[in-house]
């Protein structure tokens, strides 16, 4: 039986994975070499996932670089997107895009 994956994590040290495809909320996210949790929300395809909780004012890591700092909590398997995460780069109120 072939094992397939619908999230990857870019780099150890991450604290969120990228959804592969769209991941359902309730569904198992899982990599090839082994992460896996349940979904706690829809996450749409390039999306990012909390791999583990992640509090208020924390870095969010992605491919070993900070990218953007929580604005809430954000718990294991919600979507990490511009709603809960200040950008490193952008104004997250003017420059973002969906």
């Amino acid at each position: 039986m072939a094992v397939s994956a619908n999230l990857i994590v870019l780099a150890s040290g991450d604290n969120v994975g990228v959804a592969l495809r769209d991941i359902r909320a309730g569904e198992i996210a899982a990599t090839l070499s082994g992460v896996s949790l349940r979904a706690q929300e829809d996450v749409p395809q390039g999306h990012k996932v909390a791999l583990d909780d992640i509090a208020e004012g924390q870095d969010i890591v992605r491919f070993g670089m900070p990218v953007a700092i929580t604005r809430r909590p954000i718990a294991r398997g919600h979507l990490v997107h511009v709603h809960n995460v200040a950008s490193r780069y952008l104004n997250n109120d003017e420059d973002h895009y969906e």
